[in-house]
């Protein structure tokens, strides 16, 4: 279910994701790293866990990258040699650069990448329900879409036991995440379902509000 590499990388986010949300006072006090590294396991384990059972569903399968940025312009051969990790680059940088209360929180720090698997590719041969099995946007809105719901759904269980610190990060990492641009999540669900994107949106703005003024 997960390849080597990619818990590789989902290890380093939950790292970055730690320290971006625990700064600056990570800095001066160590202690507050674990329990950082405690919600940034749970938050980024539960979307991607939803991704991967949606997935599966799907007879596809899911797999989760380093946040990368190759395409610099309009046309398709307007393409870095070398995509630039983001993920990693610009969490790590926007947190120091508004020293000195790191108030610019990036938390996105991985893309998913979604391909049928075998038993799909061969239903797709037999030619059975030739529309359903074919991976369409729709299916990819879907699945980015289920994780950023587990993610909202989380943050409101969090916010009913009382882990109000919990629930915040899982909102803003919603934020982030349903932003439409470059391989974000948000991008895969507006492309592929409109309807479905304007849903997600109003709950995640619904959940900002509270995260701001309630929680």
């Amino acid at each position: 279910m997960f390849k080597l590499k990619e818990v590789a990388q989902i290890i380093i986010a939950i790292i970055l994701f730690a320290f971006v949300i625990s700064f600056p006072g990570v800095l001066k006090d160590n202690g507050r790293i674990v329990e950082a590294l405690i919600f940034a396991f749970i938050i980024l384990v539960a979307s991607t866990l939803a991704k991967k059972i949606t997935a599966y569903y799907y007879d596809s399968e899911i797999e989760q990258k380093t946040l990368h940025w190759r395409r610099w312009g309009y046309y398709e051969r307007s393409q870095l040699k070398k995509p630039i990790p983001i993920g990693i680059l610009l969490p790590f940088l926007l947190v120091w650069i508004s020293w000195p209360t790191g108030f610019i929180k990036m938390l996105t720090f991985l893309q998913t990448d979604i391909k049928p698997t075998s038993a799909r590719i061969a239903r797709r041969r037999g030619g059975l329900s030739q529309r359903f099995l074919e991976m369409t946007e729709f299916h990819s809105a879907v699945i980015c879409g289920i994780g950023i719901a587990a993610s909202l759904v989380l943050g409101l269980t969090a916010w009913v036991l009382g882990y109000g610190l919990l629930a915040k990060f899982s909102i803003y990492f919603c934020v982030w995440n349903m932003l439409p641009l470059g391989q974000l999540d948000g991008s895969r669900i507006l492309f592929g379902s409109k309807p479905l994107w304007l849903f997600l949106g109003i709950l995640t703005l619904a959940g900002l509000f509270c995260a701001l003024f309630i929680i």
